[in-house]
């Protein structure tokens, strides 16, 4: 066996990859509840951009393949916007939550600083 053929048998790719993979993908591109920091709903949010990027590339490449499989990668390519239409409402709310924090501790601080003042 040569070395070319080697390299390929042990970097085949399997149907076994791909499931794995798309198990990665579904759990990381998933919205789970609400999220701590906009910096997590951003890179969720980068993450379902990319792979709707890569979903319309598929789109154009597949020139021979039937209407309804076209169908279905749009239909899904539309899901994955809601998803992060859902994100970006998700990051208003976020920041009117951090907002909200904010106002709260100022709130504190002046009512303290009153205080001290007044005695």
């Amino acid at each position: 066996m040569t070395a070319i053929q080697e390299i390929r048998d042990k970097n085949k790719i399997e149907k076994q990859d791909f499931d794995t993979l798309s198990n990665i993908v579904f759990d990381s591109i998933l919205i789970k509840g609400s999220y701590k920091t906009a910096i997590q709903l951003e890179k969720k949010e980068k993450l379902i951009d990319a792979f709707s990027s890569f979903i319309e590339q598929l789109v154009e490449l597949r020139l021979a393949s039937s209407k309804q499989n076209k169908l279905e990668l749009i239909n899904f390519i539309d899901k994955l916007n809601m998803q992060r239409e859902l994100l970006e409402l998700e990051k208003g709310e976020t920041k009117m939550d951090d907002i909200q924090t904010a106002a709260n501790r100022l709130g504190k601080k002046a009512q303290s600083s009153f205080e001290k003042n007044n005695l």
